[in-house]
């Protein structure tokens, strides 16, 4: 038998390649022993809480699936993208007599490359709390994958990455703005790496390493040596180093978080989004009802005017629903045209003339009808021979008469 083609070495390498990955809403499982996956040694983000996660999933079971790609080395067949954590404490279960949780369903996931396997291993870890470390450290490791991709040619699930400002794309990936990714920018850049390893202990928070990104390499040393003397270091002590010669700390400054105004420091703290001057203007939010709402890092509860504004409901329209209202718009308008057109022929007659011509139609009507259709003595569908005893021709005509003399008078 010959050896030297596999279908099944081909479907590999094709999913390897990432043939037809882009993104969709439905997605491919497969149920999998805990013991054919390994960890993804690409994976920087802490495993805490294993021990919590592991009774969550004994009292509720498992709500998220593990996402997995078909790797085979010494260690199992699938390496893990998302799902360390429910991994390890699914593993931990088993290992305590609980072999129902061995089988794990899991969404199995064909990057093209080793560049898109990171990515996706950041973005799927991107919404979760993170410490200050763990953060710089996710804004950087992005960058340099997305930047590697551009330089050359390369697409991340079909996206172009030649098209627009590095920063933003990975602003949209991790959900923040572009100026949180700045800052974080400045203090990978910047910050001494005693000051980073700092950061890595958990003794600097996000705000207090911005400030410190900002000041030249002797006053970073000199920060440093302030905590490993008292062993804190606050906000307010690194705005009074910088501000040495020059005017007073702010009365705003506090010596946990800074507490200053939001024009002048919202955008620096590390755990909401960050301030910028938003598109919205008012006080009752369109936000709600535009096609951008999720993409959009300036949305706010009060907003009447946005120069971004996408009608979201317009924007999902169908061609025959457009149709269907262009056609009622020319419907009204022309009802419109026609009620305006009866209008001025009716202003054109008097209201007394009008009442005399409303009187005459009315009499006319009745008489054929009275005449034709109720009278037996109608002679040769004649309206002019009308009895003169009819009792209801009597009671038009007495109608008549009281008109005509009310318009003499």
């Amino acid at each position: 038998m010959a050896t030297g083609f596999s279908v099944l070495d081909a479907l590999n390498e094709n999913s390897k390649r990432g043939i037809d990955a882009t993104p969709k809403a439905r997605f491919r499982t497969k149920d999998i022993s805990i013991h054919k996956i390994y960890s993804n040694a690409r994976n920087f983000y802490p495993q805490e809480g294993i021990e919590e996660k592991a009774g969550e999933i004994l009292t509720v079971g498992l709500i998220e699936n593990l996402a997995v790609m078909y790797a085979p080395s010494e260690e199992g067949e699938y390496k893990l993208i998302s799902g360390e954590r429910r991994w390890r404490a699914l593993k931990l279960l088993v290992e305590r007599g609980y072999t129902e949780y061995e089988l794990v369903t899991c969404q199995v996931r064909n990057p093209a490359n080793s560049h898109e396997e990171k990515i996706e291993l950041i973005i799927a870890n991107s919404s979760r709390d993170k410490s200050v470390a763990t953060l710089l450290r996710e804004e950087s490791e992005l960058k340099e994958e997305l930047r590697y991709m551009k330089e050359n040619g390369m697409k991340i699930h079909g996206r172009d990455l030649s098209e627009g400002k590095l920063r933003d794309v990975i602003a949209s990936m991790l959900h923040v703005s572009g100026t949180k990714i700045a800052q974080m920018e400045t203090i990978n850049n910047n910050l001494i790496p005693e000051l980073k390893e700092e950061i890595e202990k958990d003794n600097i928070k996000f705000s207090t390493a911005y400030e410190l990104s900002g000041m030249d390499e002797e006053k970073q040393k000199e920060a440093l040596q302030k905590l490993k003397d008292s062993g804190n270091l606050s906000y307010k002590e690194i705005k009074e180093m910088k501000n040495e010669g020059s005017e007073k700390v702010s009365e705003y400054d506090t010596e946990d978080e800074p507490d200053i105004p939001v024009e002048e420091f919202t955008s620096q703290l590390p755990d909401v989004e960050e301030y910028e001057t938003p598109h919205p203007e008012g006080i009752t939010s369109l936000c709600y009802s535009c096609k951008r709402y999720i993409e959009c890092n300036v949305r706010t509860s009060t907003c009447t005017s946005c120069d971004q504004y996408i009608n979201k409901t317009e924007a999902y329209k169908s061609q025959e629903e457009r149709y269907s209202e262009e056609q009622d718009k020319i419907d009204r308008e022309t009802k419109k045209k026609l009620q305006e057109i009866d209008d001025e022929k009716k202003m054109e007659i008097l209201p007394s003339d009008r009442k005399r011509i409303e009187i005459e139609k009315a009499q006319e009507g009745l008489l054929g009808y009275v005449c034709g259709e109720l009278c037996s003595k109608t002679q040769a569908d004649s309206c002019e021979k009308v009895c003169e005893n009819c009792k209801l021709m009597n009671y038009v005509e007495q109608l008549k008469e009281s008109y005509e003399r009310d318009y003499r008078k």
